[in-house]
């Protein structure tokens, strides 16, 4: 058939045996990082098995399956907390860790095995689990009598189908090993996952704010319940992957409270801070500045703290009636002055910038006052009045036209922090991130070998939902295709977007799309005035499924013969 001679399949046995990372290299990767990171601090595990520890099944009801557990620090704290019937050490470089796991395998009645490949632990003829199921179990439902963990941290792979990390073709293995397209970690039924992944790519699984979502992240949040259980502080991070100051701090303000609700506690040294104010919300004043209490890399601070403070000595009657409001900038035109002339310069520069950023930050109130609005009112009465729609529609469409005569800086930003405040105010909210209860427990330099390679702990539970209705080889290739090509337009409207899926009768499309025009469900009257990164992960489901319905649509062996391969969710041409 056509359809085998375009599906890439990948054996277990063979990858992981060829693309195991090794142990205490000198060697790097292309990314710079050494190929395995290491678990070593006990206070870490203890402080986040207390987190999962209500989580787990009950005593000797579960086997384990171990990979890469490297020094077996967290092995051994995961196994204590479990007490499980068996434990598999999946360690492709055992004698490189030995030490350490052999004493675990070789104590008396112990519960330890180990395996150099993940297949291996899967074929009832090696034992190595207590208990295999005689049919292979229900591939849809949840086993709850196994559980893996795995360290995903390590060096680049590279091999005739992939280059990319660890992680990354782990994630997307789960979500096609149902039909063995990559391997069978489903075999026997839907796993729950505990994975350790680079700390720097996160983000790419559970994403903090909508521009760092991407095709990989979205099919994650479908197929599956996540959660980052650990994790480092995001406050130094780009601003594309965070949210808008005054989002996160009242993000966390909602979290605390129901962690406190909830009788949660953290020790302060492992909760993450609120962020510093951003540099554009404070009026720009010599003083202002010289406090520091706010977040910037802008390179002219050093430079005007430097100037402001040479002036102040050499000038102090000029700096005082300048700071005292005494002079006026036409006071300051004397081309001798050159010093006077670069702090008026600058200054004022960013006077400019603090006044034209607290306009956007206005229309994105304004705009989260609107959306709350509208939804209240849908929630309250089930429909609107052509009164109370017409009134609103006018509003937004004001809304709308004053947005996009912001600057071009400016309007991202504004953009931007609505899309965010939309996921968040959107019941449930949009993003996994924004669904958690708790707060991640936050790593520190120290806690991993080596100690400045952070690591965080991922928690996945596929979704039994999502795989019943996308319960075929082919509905999975739509589902793909659909949100590769959503995202490859997050940035756009959700109108543009489905105008690339379908090409034509995008109105009779749209009409077959349940609740894409309803506010309460994270759709919108106009889907020209609303982006693709913003909406529900379950609208992206309704939008495959009536896709899958669709009778014009491209069939899965062309998608698979013509197009990028929707199977590769890892593939880093579809996220960057």
């Amino acid at each position: 058939m056509i359809r085998r001679a375009y599906i890439r399949q990948v054996s277990t046995a063979t990858r992981h045996a060829s693309t195991s990372t090794k142990v205490r290299r000198s060697s790097r990767g292309p990314s710079g990082r050494s190929t395995r990171v290491d678990i070593v601090d006990e206070e870490l595990c203890d402080t986040v098995l207390s987190r999962l520890r209500t989580t787990f099944p009950t005593p000797n009801t579960c086997d384990i399956i171990d990979v890469n557990p490297g020094l077996g620090l967290w092995s051994r704290k995961l196994h204590d907390a479990i007490q499980p019937r068996r434990h598999v050490l999946v360690e492709p470089e055992f004698s490189s860790y030995s030490e350490h796991l052999g004493p675990l395998i070789d104590q008396k009645d112990s519960k330890f095995r180990h395996t150099a490949l993940l297949e291996d632990a899967y074929d009832p003829h090696s034992n190595l689990l207590s208990n295999y199921p005689e049919d292979g179990g229900n591939k849809l439902r949840p086993n709850l009598s196994l559980l893996m963990t795995v360290n995903l941290s390590g060096g680049h792979l590279s091999t005739a189908l992939y280059k990319g990390t660890p992680a990354r073709k782990f994630f997307a293995d789960i979500q096609w090993s149902l039909w063995k397209i990559r391997n069978n970690i489903s075999r026997y039924g839907l796993i729950r996952v505990l994975a350790w992944v680079s700390d720097d790519e996160k983000d790419a699984y559970i994403p903090r704010t909508v521009t760092a979502r991407r095709k990989q992240a979205v099919m994650l949040e479908g197929s599956s319940l996540i959660k980052e259980v650990a994790g480092a502080s995001v406050n130094k991070r780009p601003t594309f992957l965070r949210k808008w100051r005054e989002i996160e701090v009242e993000d966390l303000a909602r979290v605390a409270a129901l962690e406190e609700a909830g009788g949660l506690t953290l020790p302060d040294e492992r909760r993450q801070k609120a962020p510093a104010p951003d540099l554009l919300s404070i009026d720009p004043s010599p003083e202002a500045l010289r406090r520091g209490q706010y977040s910037s890399d802008a390179s002219w601070i050093s430079e005007f703290l430097q100037l402001d403070d040479k002036l102040r000595t050499e000038q102090p009657e000029w700096y005082a009636k300048m700071v005292s409001g005494e002079l006026r900038w036409r006071h300051m035109r004397d081309p001798t002055q050159k010093d006077q002339q670069i702090w008026r310069k600058l200054i004022r520069a960013a006077t400019t910038q603090h006044t034209t950023h607290m306009k956007a930050v206005e229309l994105i109130l304004e705009q989260r006052g609107l959306d709350t609005t509208w939804r209240q009112m849908l929630a309250s009465s089930g429909t609107l009045g052509r009164r109370d729609e017409g009134r609103l529609k006018t509003q937004a469409e004001n809304l709308k036209n004053r947005i996009s005569k912001l600057s071009r800086t400016n309007r991202a930003f504004a953009e931007k922090a609505i899309d965010d405040y939309r996921a968040l105010d959107t019941n449930p909210q949009v993003m996994s991130w924004n669904q958690r209860r708790m707060e991640p427990v936050l790593v520190r330099s120290g806690d991993f070998q080596p100690a400045d390679k952070p690591l965080a702990l991922l928690d996945v539970t596929p979704r039994t939902d999502f795989f019943t209705r996308f319960d075929t080889y082919d509905n999975m290739v739509f589902f793909a295709h659909v949100a590769r090509t959503l995202w490859l337009n997050s940035g756009k409207s959700v109108h543009d977007a489905l105008k690339v899926l379908v090409y034509e009768g995008l109105d009779d499309f749209v009409k077959t799309i349940p609740d894409i025009h309803d506010p309460t469900k994270g759709g919108w009257y106009d889907l020209s005035a609303v982006r693709v990164r913003s909406i529900p992960v379950e609208m992206v489901v309704e939008i495959a499924l009536a896709y899958i319905r669709w009778p014009f649509r491209q069939s899965a062996d062309s998608i698979l013969m013509f197009g990028q391969d929707p199977q590769a969710a890892y593939s880093l041409g579809d996220d960057d």
